[in-house]
């Protein structure tokens, strides 16, 4: 058996040049490569959905077609002369989306706000944003139900603030999350960092999992630095982390329920999957099959899962035969979309042991097809894709 993400993986690992972040080919890229893929949308001035991350153009981009910077207060086709694709170009896209549609993808759909500077919803007033968020949200809820998904394969999400209430109010139908912590449209990198202090330090991990779980959130997307590094020290409450106790504690709080984690560097990649939660990665290299610990890369989790038996043989092996270890596991192993009932069943109840999922078995097999998955599977997902423009 020779697996879709694999023959397309083949063909590009010679000369392969990572694509540019939310491009049509990085996010098909992420979709085959990984467990799914997560992407932006802006709203433009004519009313329609782009791919794009930044609130602004840069002074290149701003030369090419004029006027303003802000990215909302150009039309469509103005920025389709910058390559900026459109949300009804990718969803055309036959590789994309048929492996979001039938092979137990998922994809996170955030939605940006503009800029208070830019024409288009500018200012700060709460209800002109509001309206925007509207309009984004009921456009993408009807082009989503043109694709044929089932709820497991997509969910909406934006550090806006009352994202829900929103999303509610344009009647959506698909799975809506609230990003954490609040980061605001204004300011530069550092600016936004730091504006996103209190929102991180007042609200501890535990709060945001709890109140995520009680609004119906499928999953809590959760900012690197609550379980990572020394900022996990710096919330209120207890401290959780990805090795040791607070590891184990962490997994005794969520009981199954997920947490996407985002960024995941490749060095706490491996430490995520061992926990059972989901990473969203800036690596997309086929040449990265080894991780800084020495262990074998494997980058579909979830669509392609690995048997207790392959997984030791790609953990034990040395690091010389990684390439050929991961190359023949791509072949040879059965992706979600073709196991059995049974097939899923087992891999269900092996993971639910593993991580102490609160569902008994039953509930997670009912939410499991050839195109779903419970929302507690660990996944790795491609950030924008294919990974970030480091700029």
């Amino acid at each position: 058996m020779l697996e879709y993400g694999y023959r397309i993986e083949r063909l590009m690992a010679e000369d392969w040049v990572k694509p540019i972040e939310n491009s049509i080919e990085g996010i098909r890229r992420g979709m085959t490569h990984f467990d799914g893929v997560e992407f932006d949308l802006r709203l433009t001035t004519d009313g329609e959905l782009v791919l794009f991350h930044d609130n602004h153009l840069s002074k290149q981009q701003i030369e090419q077609i004029g006027g303003s910077k802000w990215t909302e207060d150009h039309t469509s086709e103005e920025l389709a002369e910058l390559g900026i694709s459109s949300f009804s170009e990718l969803l055309s896209n036959d590789v994309f989306a048929n492996a979001w549609r039938e092979h137990g993808k998922v994809a996170c759909v955030e939605l940006k706000m503009p800029h208070p500077n830019s024409k288009i919803a500018g200012s700060v007033n709460p209800r002109k944003r509001g309206k925007h968020a509207r309009a984004m949200a009921k456009l993408t809820d009807s082009m989503l139900n043109e694709v044929g998904l089932e709820q497991t394969n997509v969910v909406i999400f934006s550090f806006k603030r009352r994202f829900r209430h929103a999303c509610a109010r344009a009647n959506v139908r698909w799975p809506v999350a609230q990003l954490q912590p609040s980061i605001p449209e204004i300011g530069g990198k550092r600016m936004k960092r730091i504006l996103a202090i209190p929102s991180f330090m007042w609200l501890s991990l535990a709060f945001h999992l709890k109140h995520q779980q009680s609004v119906g959130a499928p999953f809590l997307p959760c900012g690197l630095e609550y379980v990572h590094g020394y900022t996990r020290h710096l919330t209120l409450g207890r401290t959780f982390g990805l090795t040791g106790y607070t590891s184990r504690r962490l997994n005794r709080l969520r009981q199954g329920y997920q947490l996407y984690v985002w960024p995941t560097p490749i060095a706490i990649e491996d430490s995520l999957h061992t926990l059972g939660l989901t990473g969203m990665t800036d690596d997309a290299s086929p040449h990265t099959v080894t991780y800084p610990g020495g262990r074998a890369r494997w980058t579909r989790w979830a669509s392609q899962p690995l048997d207790p038996e392959r997984e030791a043989l790609l953990r034990d092996a040395d690091e010389e035969d990684h390439v050929a270890l991961v190359e023949e596991a791509a072949r040879e192993v059965t992706p979600w979309h073709e196991l059995t009932d049974i097939e899923r069943r087992g891999f269900l109840s092996l993971w639910r042991k593993r991580w102490s999922w609160e569902r008994d078995i039953d509930e997670l097999a009912e939410d499991a097809s050839p195109n779903t998955m419970p929302w507690e599977v660990s996944r790795l997902i491609g950030h924008r894709g294919s990974g970030k423009d480091f700029k």
